[in-house]
């Protein structure tokens, strides 16, 4: 719907700059500009919030299967952040949580792959650790 009133707002401009000065048409050119800069923006934003979120997802669950096939299974599920970092080449995952034996476990990560083409499985590089002692190192969080 915003896409449908920013497309009507840029041919109301282009009309009503026929009719202007060559100040008054840079003007009304620069801020067309600045206002399709702003969508494109937002839209690169709202796209890095969904895959983050996806992957924020995706570890929790897929996670505690990989600590709990480990051996060391936890006490409740993992909290989860995900950034997308290298100009979205990349989303980093980083995850806290306890073992049931009352160990801190800490799941970090990258994937490169584009969240979505799966729901329960992530590519990457991924390493599970307790205590500061590495129990998994994976490329694939779910899917096995």
């Amino acid at each position: 719907m915003m896409i449908k009133h920013f497309t009507g707002a840029i041919l109301l401009a282009a009309v009503t700059v026929a009719g202007c000065s060559s100040d008054s048409r840079d003007s009304i050119s620069s801020d067309v500009r600045s206002g399709v800069t702003a969508v494109g923006d937002a839209t690169g934003e709202l796209t890095n919030d969904a895959a983050e979120a996806l992957v924020r997802n995706i570890a929790t669950q897929q996670g505690e299967e990989q600590f709990t096939n480990a051996g060391q299974a936890l006490n409740g599920p993992l909290t989860c952040t995900a950034a997308v970092v290298d100009g979205a080449d990349q989303i980093k995952v980083d995850c806290t949580g306890a073992t049931q034996a009352g160990g801190a476990a800490v799941l970090t990560g990258t994937t490169s792959e584009i969240p979505g083409a799966s729901v329960v499985e992530l590519e990457g590089d991924f390493t599970g650790t307790v205590d500061g002692q590495q129990v998994f190192a994976t490329k694939s969080l779910g899917g096995s």
